[in-house]
């Protein structure tokens, strides 16, 4: 898979790091992957359950021979059946992509090959946009000695993060070029999800460790105060919109040191356009916003003026996504929610602070070119065409959930499928400004 042209040396993922993690993932779990997301399969949904082959790791969601195990063949006949083990085998099987099975795990989006290419195109381009691997300043001079990831998914950030801090030897006497085996001067690295996706990133030279949990149940499996980094990103599509009103930092909080870094990255599910020649927030340094120019990306806040997405196929898009998550109880927005729950939590820091993002998506807006902010450049098109491109595969691999809430037939939705396609990919349905919208929290722990 070649990487996009941005993502060379203005960036901070190498396609060299992006290749030999995805290569990696792939021999590592060939037995989830799927055809591309080019080919779009046509049959009908099969609904068996397909089991994930896993290295050994950490378990704490219960396994084999635990609480969630198949019950004793010595059980009688008559006996009722046991329940499903969404443990061991947590997959099941539509239209040539793999989901979750489980009915009470709300995440929409599939876990299979093609997903991970997704998810990792928009870690590059978060990573892009932002300029390095996180955005908490305290991190500048100080590199973390323990960090854990959240809803860790391939790794890809964790692998990114690692390499960030040698090449650019944050706050460590230990050289970038010192390949010693010993792990007592370089930052250790703990992943944790729900199911065991990334590699084993040992093999690339990353301290690291994988543990097996689902964030959805109410302790995390880590003594208090242990971590010096918490980063998450994209798992607001693992917890119900309650329970992350309820307590979504709590748990991330009692796992950090004091003085440790809390820090989220998320992106909304709803589009809207970014109205014309928006003012870039007062409290902007000029680093961030020459970065913004940059990346031909703008910068925002609560006070930037939107207006509903113009594009007709994204406003049947928007209603849709709206209904389905209502009935998996899920929010399309959790860049609001996120920001809620910092502030909820201010007393806990001793500093915070944000940076909210957005991508137009795919080519130039029209009103830009009146801007005086001058053409596009390569680089720029093409991280506005992979922000496109990850939107449109994920419109993808919500498929079965959207076809269902907009209430389309298998032939409805495939000729809506084609004619949205052609409309943002080849008309420039997206001049009106439509955008990604993108964000990131962090505070430090007092």
């Amino acid at each position: 898979m070649n990487g996009p042209s941005w993502a060379g040396s203005s960036a901070y993922v190498h396609p060299s790091l992006l290749a030999s993690h995805l290569e990696a993932f792939a021999n590592a779990h060939a037995p989830i992957g799927s055809p591309s997301t080019n080919s779009r399969p046509r049959s009908a949904p099969n609904t068996n359950s397909s089991s994930l082959s896993t290295p050994s790791q950490t378990t704490h969601n219960g396994g084999p021979g635990g609480p969630g195990a198949a019950a004793s063949t010595s059980s009688l006949s008559s006996s009722p059946p046991a329940p499903p083990d969404y443990v061991a085998k947590p997959f099941t099987r539509i239209n040539d992509r793999t989901y979750f099975r489980d009915p009470e795990n709300p995440y929409p989006l599939p876990c299979d090959l093609p997903e991970i290419h997704r998810q990792s195109l928009r870690t590059m381009t978060l990573i892009r946009v932002f300029g390095t691997p996180y955005c908490a300043p305290q991190l500048k001079d100080k590199r973390p000695k323990k960090v854990l990831e959240l809803a860790c998914g391939s790794g890809l950030w964790s692998h990114a993060c690692h390499d960030y801090f040698l090449e650019h030897d944050v706050g460590s006497p230990k050289s970038p070029k010192d390949t010693s085996k010993d792990d007592s001067n370089t930052t250790s690295f703990t992943g944790l999800d729900i199911v065991a996706i990334a590699p084993n990133l040992r093999k690339k030279g990353v301290n690291w460790q994988f543990v097996r949990h689902d964030i959805r149940k109410p302790t995390l499996p880590f003594p208090s105060e242990h971590f010096d980094f918490v980063f998450i990103k994209d798992a607001g599509l693992c917890q119900s919109a309650t329970a992350q009103q309820i307590d979504l930092l709590g748990e991330p909080l009692r796992v950090l040191k004091r003085g440790g870094i809390l820090e989220v990255w998320d992106s909304d599910h709803v589009f809207r356009a970014l109205l014309p020649n928006p003012t870039a927030p007062p409290n902007l340094s000029k680093k961030d916003q020459n970065h913004a120019d940059a990346t031909a990306t703008y910068t925002i806040s609560s006070a930037t003026p939107f207006a509903a997405a113009q594009n007709k196929y994204l406003l049947n898009y928007n209603s849709w996504i709206e209904k389905a998550f209502e009935k998996r109880k899920l929010t399309p927005m959790p860049c609001a929610t996120i920001g809620l729950s910092f502030t909820t939590e201010a007393d806990a820091f001793q500093s915070s602070g944000s940076r909210r993002i957005a991508i137009p998506l795919g080519a130039e807006v029209r009103w830009e070119q009146t801007s005086g902010r001058g053409k596009l450049n390569a680089d720029q098109l093409a991280l506005r065409h992979t922000a496109l491109t990850t939107t449109i595969q994920m419109i993808e691999g919500m498929e079965p959930m959207l076809m269902e809430a907009s209430g389309k037939s298998r032939d409805e939705w495939d000729r809506w499928w084609a004619a949205m396609t052609t409309d943002l990919l080849q008309k420039n349905g997206l001049a009106n400004g439509e955008c990604l919208e993108v964000g990131a929290w962090w505070g430090q722990k007092r």
